[in-house]
C-alpha cells in the first residue's frame, strides 16, 4: 500500500509541476507582448489573462484561470498602436520571449549552461527541464503558425504569426 501512495503523491506533484510550468510559460509569453507594448507606446497600463475556464485570480494586471494553455495580452487602448511597426513589435514580443526560453532550456538540456552536477543529475530536474523545453517549444510553434487558435477562450482568434502576416499585407496595400 505505501508504494501506491508514493506513486499517487509523485503523480500529483508531477501534475502540479506541469500546471506551474504551463502557467509560467504562457505568462512569460504574454509578458513579452506587454514589454513590446510598453517599449513602443510608453504606456504602462495593460492586462494579461492566462488560462481559460474557472477564474482563480483576478487583479488589475493579471487574470489567472484554471487551464493554463491559453492566454491573451490586452492593451487598454488600441489607438496607441497606430503604426504597423508598433503592432509588429508588440506581436513579436511574445514569440521572442518564448524563443529565448526555448534556447536557454535547450542549452541547459545539452549541458551548455552548467548547473551543480548533483542537481542536474537528478532525473526529476531533468524531467522538469525537458517538460519546460517542450511546453515553450509548443507555445512558440503554436503562436507562430499563421492560423486561428482552435482552443480555449482564444478559439477563432488569429495567432501572432497570422496577425503579423496580415499587418504586413495591410501595410503593403496602403503603400
Amino acid at each position: 500500500m505505501p508504494k501506491i501512495i508514493a506513486i499517487i503523491i509523485e503523480l500529483a506533484i508531477f501534475v502540479c509541476a506541469l500546471w506551474v510550468l504551463s502557467f509560467l510559460s504562457t505568462f512569460l509569453h504574454e509578458v513579452g507582448h506587454a514589454l513590446g507594448y510598453m517599449i513602443v507606446t510608453g504606456d504602462r497600463h495593460w492586462h494579461i489573462r492566462v488560462g481559460s475556464g474557472k477564474k482563480l485570480l483576478n487583479t488589475k494586471r493579471l487574470t489567472v484561470k484554471l487551464f493554463p494553455f491559453d492566454g491573451c495580452f490586452m492593451p487598454p487602448e488600441k489607438n496607441k498602436i497606430d503604426t504597423t511597426a508598433k503592432l509588429i513589435a508588440i506581436l513579436s514580443g511574445g514569440p521572442a520571449v518564448s524563443l529565448i526560453l526555448v534556447a536557454v532550456l535547450l542549452l541547459v538540456k545539452l549541458g551548455g549552461i552548467s548547473l551543480h552536477s548533483e542537481v542536474i543529475a537528478s532525473s526529476a530536474i531533468e524531467s522538469f527541464i525537458s517538460s519546460a523545453f517542450s511546453i515553450n517549444l509548443f507555445i512558440l510553434t503554436l503562436t507562430l503558425i499563421p492560423t486561428h487558435y482552435f482552443h480555449g477562450e482564444t478559439k477563432g482568434m488569429e495567432t501572432d504569426g497570422l496577425q503579423i502576416i496580415n499587418a504586413i499585407k495591410r501595410h503593403r496595400s496602403k503603400s
